[in-house]
């Protein structure tokens, strides 16, 4: 008999063991490694992927949005037309030339990551009124009044329109020179007035790059 109840214990501690080790291997296959991201990077870490690329990195981009939020911020205090107005001045997202092989919509996605960035500043808020595009809310007016025959007899079918003098356009300005391996980039976001075409703010930002370095 107290052979048989140890031949039991042994199968059953065998069986156990093989359970035990049955869970680890399940557990080892739904739980991601330790440290593992699930492929989100830190969107400011260059990577293998912007070494390699032929347009222009990320993480510089995010750089250049980042330091001119900051410094328009900064000077537009120190600008008297800006600070000495007697009404709040219209801030409007203008068009991107873009003179490199970087795609144009992510120099818009730095664009309107740099007004988003701008909206949380009390010192632009003071002064500047953000407005979309005026393109873009009249096809919004359009689409809300489409099937309302009222409002469109007595709407113009347009929205707002503000004086240029009061009117401050964000420009970007996208420029590259190569030479075999090598990119030179050159970045300008610049604020203008609409009426007397004056600049009144520029911030620049030059970037090289060696593909694959």
């Amino acid at each position: 008999m107290h052979g048989f109840y140890s031949s039991v214990g042994r199968n059953g501690c065998k069986a156990a063991a093989v359970a035990v080790m049955a869970l680890g291997v399940l557990a080892s296959c739904q739980a991601p490694p330790a440290g593992d991201t699930g492929g989100r990077v830190d969107p400011y870490r260059t990577t293998a992927s912007d070494r390699m690329s032929e347009q222009a990195s990320i993480p510089s981009l995010l750089e250049f949005c980042d330091r001119t939020s900051e410094r328009l911020a900064s000077d537009l205090s120190q600008i008297p037309e800006i600070n000495e107005a007697k009404t709040r001045l219209v801030l409007e997202l203008g068009d991107i030339v873009n003179k490199t092989r970087t795609s144009t919509t992510d120099f818009e996605l730095i664009q309107h990551r740099l007004r988003s960035q701008l909206m949380q500043s009390k010192l632009i808020r003071d002064n500047f009124k953000i407005v979309e595009s005026k393109a873009r809310m009249d096809r919004e007016l359009a689409r809300v009044n489409a099937n309302d025959d009222l409002l469109q007899e007595n709407s113009t079918g347009k929205t707002a329109t503000y004086d240029p003098n009061v009117s401050y356009v964000l420009q970007g300005d996208f420029y590259e020179a190569r030479r075999n391996a090598r990119r030179e980039y050159y970045f300008e976001f610049k604020l203008t007035n609409l009426a007397s075409r004056d600049i009144v703010f520029s911030h620049s930002y030059d970037l090289g790059q060696v593909a694959g370095q």
